[in-house]
């Protein structure tokens, strides 16, 4: 019984990392700290204290430097780690103009298989809702709150650092 018990469980692992997989999630060793901006803006100088400004890299040669800033045309940004008691969680979201074209899981909580397939499981709703309502106001997945506010956050703290809200 124990022997069939530890297949099953096994095998369940296998499949939940799959699905995780499929749905776009990045294994937990490609997962970046903190906020990592990539975008084509000007940006001024940081502040102590505040979120990285978007990355600088005009790819236009024109002859006019203006003191101010561009807002940003497309990219995408990273937003912050989010931890939660079953694991951490953060989202990159890629936009064009003031629109988020996507949403990314790039480490959802995983502290156990459990908490991998609620979190694999309420993604691809959690994607969806921030891409309909622009922005981090989305409903949590009944059953994924830690999962779901975390995304919340993460989420915010990327439209914040990419100036679209």
């Amino acid at each position: 019984m124990r022997k069939t018990t530890a297949v099953v469980v096994g095998l369940a692992g296998i499949v939940t990392v799959g699905a995780s997989w499929a749905s776009g999630l990045a294994p937990k060793h490609n997962a970046v700290n903190g906020i990592h901006v990539a975008i084509r803006a000007k940006a001024g100088p940081p502040v102590a204290g505040a979120p990285p400004q978007p990355s600088s890299s005009s790819a236009s040669s024109s002859s006019s430097s203006s003191t101010k800033s561009a807002e940003p045309r497309s990219g995408s940004v990273d937003g912050a780690v989010v931890d939660t008691q079953y694991g951490s969680v953060q989202v990159r979201i890629t936009f064009r103009g003031k629109k988020i074209t996507n949403v990314h899981a790039l480490k959802l909580t995983d502290s156990s298989g459990t908490s991998v397939s609620i979190s694999a499981g309420a993604a691809p709703t959690l994607r969806q809702e921030a891409l309909d309502k622009q922005s981090a106001q989305i409903d949590v997945v009944s059953g994924a709150t830690y999962t779901s506010e975390a995304y919340q956050q993460s989420l915010q703290s990327a439209i914040d650092a990419a100036h679209l809200g």
